[in-house]
Order: C-alpha cells, then structure tokens, then sequence
C-alpha cells in the first residue's frame, strides 16, 4: 500500500465529488509526471480507480436528488458508442505501433488536451458567473442532438486519455444548459461518466495497461473523498477551485512535453 498514491486519491476525489472535474485531468500528470508511469498504463490505472470512485459519487448524488436521469440517459447514448469506439482505436494503434512510440505520442497528446481542458474550465468559471440561480425543471428536447454528441465526444476521449469524463462534459453542459441547477449538472456529470468509465476501464483490462496494486492505493483515498465531496457539493464555492485546477492542468501539460 502506498500512502501517497492514497493521498492522491482523497484529494483527487473529493475535487471529482463537489466539483464533478479535476479527476483524470489531475490524476494523469500525477501518475505520468511523479510516479513515473508510463502513459499507456497511466490511463488504463486512471480508468480503473475511476470506476468504484464514480459509482460511488453517483449513489451518493442519487440520494441527494441532484442526478437529472433523463440528461443522464442522453449523455450515454453518446457516450457509450464513443466509448466503445475508442478502445477499438487504441487496440488498432497499439498494433500497429511500437509500445515506446505509443507512450510518446500518447504523453504528447495529452499534454495538448490538458491545455484545452484548462482553457474550458476558465471558460466554465465565466458562463457560470453570468448566470442566474438556475430554475428547477430545464427541458432537455430542444437540446438533445447537442447533449447526446457532447456524449460521444467524451466517450471517445476518455477511452484513449482517460480525460474528459468531468471538465469536458461539465463545461460544456455549462453552456448547452446555462440555466440548470449547478446541482443538478455535477449529479448529472458524475453518474455519466460511472456510465462510460468501466466501458473505457474494460477496454484497458483486455489490452493489459493496468496496474492493479496502484489502482488499490488510489481507491483507498479516493473513496472516502468522494463522499466528502459529494457531501459538500452546493456548499464550497468554485470561484477558487476551478482556476486552481486550470492552472495545474495548463502547468502539468507543459511538463509533458
């Protein structure tokens, strides 16, 4: 057991539980960047620790009534298939590749998607202070085509980066539903991506790029995090939280380079 992998994991997840992102985007540069993890490995450990953490949030979310299921339902309908696709993709590449030309460019790219993924969490952190207090019932329908590609777009992203799952789709949930309760679009956040997770999380099992004894280290701290910040969701503010967490990302993706 590594305590500070574990460590990791209680702050990670309770950024991931109040804040519905931060989980990948800040896990991978921890695990790339200061245990030394190879990229590939790195994203299939990521998967496989985010799947107990998401469910978990998303129970504890349910109980608070701050899921809206039908957005939820949308966001998978996208989500999955890309998802699905995704892993495919990687199988194809890893084929095709050598395994150190693979974690290079993989290191590569996710330094440039932690740089855009900083940049839609300033823009989240601006839509957010313009809007109103969010009414209580926001129809999905005219929205739907929006949210179900916002879904398949994650889904694709998440199975190759392990990114996307919270600070992409919240973002942009951000501004496809600018007047929906924030609640409701963290709850909404966090049980999608217990959707799409243990899909990208299986695809990384069957390729063999996970590490099961730094999975538990993180699941030993991530766990409980959740559940503080699940708890707290509504409660801290953001207004702090999110430029911290641009910051880190835009910082951390320089050092992949």
């Amino acid at each position: 057991m590594d305590w500070h992998v574990a460590l990791a994991g209680l702050l990670v997840g309770t950024a991931v539980g109040f804040s519905g992102v931060g989980g990948s985007s800040l896990m991978m540069p921890v695990l790339v960047l200061m245990l030394g993890v190879q990229p590939l490995i790195a994203v299939g450990t990521d998967l496989a620790y985010s799947v107990p953490t998401k469910l978990v949030g998303m129970f504890v979310h349910g109980r608070q009534h701050t899921i809206r299921w039908k957005l939820v339902l949308l966001l998978a309908m996208g989500g999955v298939p890309g998802a699905v696709a995704g892993v495919f993709l990687l199988g194809a590449v890893k084929r095709l590749i050598p395994l150190d030309a693979l974690n290079a460019e993989l290191k590569h790219g996710l330094g440039i998607l932690l740089f855009i993924i900083a940049g839609l969490i300033v823009a989240g952190q601006y839509i957010q202070a313009r809007r109103d207090k969010g009414k209580n019932w926001v129809p999905l329908r005219p929205k739907a085509t929006w949210i179900i590609g916002t879904g398949l777009v994650v889904g694709f992203l998440v199975s190759l980066t392990s990114i996307g799952a919270g600070s992409i789709t919240m973002t942009l949930m951000c501004l496809i539903l600018p007047r929906m309760r924030i609640q409701e679009l963290v709850g909404s956040d966090v049980a999608f991506a217990a959707i799409i997770v243990p899909i990208a999380a299986a695809g990384h099992w069957a390729l063999g790029s996970i590490n099961w004894a730094m999975t538990l280290s993180l699941l030993v701290g991530s766990i409980p995090g959740v559940i503080i910040g699940s708890r707290l969701c509504g409660v801290l503010p953001d207004k702090i939280v999110r430029p911290a967490t641009a910051f880190v990302m835009a910082f951390t993706g320089s050092r992949m380079f």
